[in-house]
């Protein structure tokens, strides 16, 4: 059994030896899920891919399930015409196919039958949570790059690991993964600081005023990281920085007074840990390449990629700088969130869905954001507990909230 907490330096050294694991991608159309599939096609043979799931993009699942003939299993969770689906699946008479509200539950229980042992769980957004929990309850190695999940139901999948004898999570955000392995193997009473770094993204030194002339491809044109719009959009405020402290604090069990955020805009260091006798941190380029692939062979030593590692002599100046809270109100209002806890992060996170998606529709603007994720919290009551319902239903009261509120940020008569 590996501990999902490294803090309380529980989990064994990495192994040398490698074995084939059978392995599932949640959100395989995806930036992480691409990742992914090259880093299967890196190393043929050593990982299994048994199942798939997309929300709705037919074309490029077909594209899949003919590079990876191995794939028995395949769910598409978006709505689509069942007649579409039933065409769909005649191509590849060799995968079963699941679709709908559980379809990604289906096809984990059925990739466990093919003992199927890790999930990559790249969904977007907190549709992620109820994978994440039947994963946890059927016992996967969670390689979790979705932070909505831990964000929105922090206590309640922390209820479902404790309560697990074989599910584990290692974390696949860069950031995340970074700092798990930093803790590995340090005592918890030695640990005084967890710092996670962030670019700055492309608005870094633009002023306030600048700041409501940008436009949706200003937001998009990240300086450092590829990533989905969405999670784009969060990076360009620091809002996605806040998130990742949330994550941090329910995958590592550490407390807000001792995790941190340092502005590091060539994005070389991905976290740092101070102990008392100094700082240690991790460093490579920018790419997703080193923690999926870390996340996906855990605790077993990962290939080498020697095509994408460079020597310290090669590597930017290591610039380092404090987030200023005006500057990134975003920001500032997550760590309010986050010292308030109980429903409040769900609150944020699902309000910060809505704001995200009107910005990418053209409905608000990028400075509107934070004013609308502070209406939210504002009109929001925050409660304590550990029942998922309760979660789940501060996420939807939230969601309900921020349309309400978005008409007096937008001329737009009806938000759907």
């Amino acid at each position: 059994m590996l501990s999902w907490s490294p803090v309380s330096a529980q989990i064994v050294a990495p192994s040398r030896s490698r074995k084939t694991s059978k392995l599932v991608i949640l959100g395989a159309s995806g930036s992480i899920g691409t990742s992914t599939l090259d880093i299967l096609s890196r190393s043929p043979g050593e990982i299994e891919l048994v199942a798939v799931s997309v929300h709705s993009s037919l074309p490029r699942l077909a594209e899949i399930l003919t590079c990876f003939p191995s794939i028995k299993f395949a769910a598409i969770t978006g709505t689509q015409p069942p007649e579409s689906l039933t065409e769909f699946s005649k191509k590849f008479a060799g995968v079963k196919f699941f679709w709908g509200v559980h379809a990604a539950a289906e096809l984990l229980n059925a990739a466990r039958s093919e003992k199927a042992d890790t999930v990559i769980s790249a969904v977007v957004g907190a549709a992620g949570i109820a994978p994440t929990l039947r994963a946890i309850e059927l016992g996967y190695k969670i390689a979790l790059a979705n932070k909505e999940t831990m964000v929105t139901a922090g206590p309640v999948i922390e209820r479902a690991l404790a309560s697990s004898k074989d599910a584990s999570i290692v974390p696949v955000d860069s950031e995340h993964n970074a700092l798990f392995q930093l803790l590995l193997g340090l005592d918890a009473p030695h640990l005084k600081l967890a710092i996670l770094t962030a670019s700055g993204g492309p608005f870094l030194n633009r002023t306030p005023a600048e700041l409501k002339q940008v436009r949706r491809q200003d937001v998009l044109n990240h300086p450092t990281w590829s990533m989905g719009p969405k999670i784009t959009v969060d990076s360009a405020g620091l809002i996605n920085k806040g998130l990742e402290i949330i994550e941090a604090m329910h995958l590592f069990a550490i407390p807000l007074n001792r995790l941190d955020v340092l502005i590091h805009p060539v994005s070389h260091v991905h976290a740092l840990v101070e102990t008392a006798d100094g700082f240690r941190f991790m460093a490579n380029r920018p790419s997703m390449l080193f923690p999926i692939a870390h996340a996906l062979y855990f605790p077993q030593s990962p290939p080498v990629y020697p095509d994408v590692v460079t020597r310290p002599e090669a590597w930017p100046a290591l610039e380092f700088r404090k987030v200023d809270p005006v500057q990134f109100p975003g920001f500032a209002l997550c760590m309010e969130a986050a010292r308030n806890g109980g429903t409040a992060p769900a609150i944020f996170n699902a309000a910060n869905e809505i704001a995200a998606g009107l910005f990418l529709d053209g409905l608000i603007q990028f400075t509107d954001i934070p004013v609308l994720l502070e209406m939210v919290l504002s009109a929001s009551k925050i409660e304590q507990g550990s029942e998922l319902g309760l979660y789940l239903e501060a996420d939807a009261r939230a969601r309900e909230s921020a349309y309400a509120q978005s008409k007096r940020l937008t001329k737009v008569e009806e938000v759907v």
